[in-house]
């Protein structure tokens, strides 16, 4: 669609200046036909906003409420399994005894799914709508099982709707940690939020263009693709934009890291904080003033289901030298350019080597991200 500047002036160039309709055309790089259109018309009204309401259907009007809730289901699957037009007509009929006509069906459903299309891009990009997401890494102190201080690093996932949040935590903040923990929190509340924001971190973001545009990792938009998510990246510098998750990172913190926590199983310590975090719903919300708890299970109706098939997994180039820690009791060997004729030790089994490309392939739900702080390895 054109917007109006350039509707004028191709009318401009019609009324006024005699130009033929093929002559506009090619001078404004514009289809023939739209030129055609907008050069002959003479209604400029607004268009009349399509009839929606139940009594404006005689028939087919009590059955509107159970088409709209087929059709915003539809919203959190996927494409490949939603309705058409001919499933609502033929499931009407058979579970509901409709008697109307097709025709009346179709109308009502094109106009349904243009009205949520509408909605869906009518909200700002600081608005909450339910189902979005922000994420965010906060740093913070934990002991090792031998008392030794650390630096790690939460993952917050948390809902700005009904101010819901989850954390995981690593000893590092790469993408696979990034990943690992959004999927972990993904099957936790059992969906995957239809938008997520966060800020250009590198483990998303491989560079920054003008404006919203960016250029996303390979890792993180296979990600997204596999998960059915969009995401959203804040204005470098303006944390506010994703001001929910930035004050999530501060309560988690004060309330689940403190006093400074002895970790020396991430992954049992991370179930635990999943429980956790589920715990700490069964509060009031701050605004509102109904249990946190509440809101979210009127807010999980707005996630998208979760995907089907094998898990996602990562792609990681293999360095000259590099630690590969065991998932329960951090063994770790360097693998030295020895050990890359083929004959890997059997220290992880979902571990496979190729030779030629010299790339590890490692499924996601064995990926462990524990192992000994140093600048010369490469964690994975």
């Amino acid at each position: 669609m054109l917007r109006m500047p350039q509707v004028e002036y191709i009318k401009d160039l019609y009324e006024n200046e005699g130009l033929s309709l093929r002559e506009i055309a090619r001078r404004t790089h514009t289809n023939f036909r739209t030129v055609q259109k907008y050069a002959y018309r003479n209604d400029w009204n607004p268009p009349v906003e399509p009839k929606m309401l139940p009594e404006e259907y005689p028939v087919l009007g009590e059955f509107i409420p159970t088409i709209n809730d087929w059709l915003e289901q539809d919203e959190r699957e996927p494409r490949k399994q939603r309705h058409t037009i001919t499933r609502v007509f033929k499931r009407l009929q058979k579970e509901h005894s409709y008697t109307g006509s097709y025709a009346s069906v179709k109308r009502y459903v094109n106009r349904k799914r243009d009205e949520m299309k509408k909605r869906k891009e009518s909200f700002l990009p600081l608005a909450h709508p339910p189902g979005y997401a922000q994420v965010d890494f906060g740093k913070f102190k934990y002991y090792d099982g031998i008392g030794l201080g650390h630096e790690g690093f939460a993952l917050i996932v948390s809902f700005p709707q009904a101010n819901t949040g989850w954390m995981q935590v690593f000893p590092s903040e790469n993408q696979e940690c990034l990943l690992t923990g959004l999927k972990r929190i993904f099957y936790n509340i059992g969906g995957v939020p239809a938008r997520l924001r966060c800020d250009n971190m590198t483990t998303a973001v491989a560079q920054v263009l003008e404006g919203c545009e960016r250029v996303i990792t390979d890792g993180f938009y296979r990600f997204m693709l596999h998960h059915r998510f969009g995401a959203d990246f804040c204005t470098p510098a303006k944390g506010n934009e994703k001001g929910n998750v930035e004050n999530k990172v501060g309560y988690t913190r004060r309330n689940m890291l403190v006093p400074v926590p002895v970790i020396d199983d991430f992954d049992a310590f991370n179930a635990e904080l999943l429980l956790r975090c589920d715990e700490d719903h069964d509060r009031e919300h701050y605004e509102r003033g109904e249990l946190i708890g509440e809101l979210w299970e009127d807010e999980k109706r707005h996630l998208l289901t979760l995907p089907s098939g094998s898990s996602h997994r990562f792609l990681t180039t293999l360095p000259s030298r590099c630690l590969i820690c065991r998932q329960h009791n951090a063994v770790a060997r360097l693998l030295t350019a020895a050990d890359r004729d083929g004959s890997v030790p059997q220290l992880w089994p979902p571990l496979h080597l190729h030779r030629r490309v010299k790339t590890i392939l490692v499924h996601m739900k064995n990926v462990a991200c524990h192992s000994v702080p140093s600048s010369r390895v490469n964690y994975f």
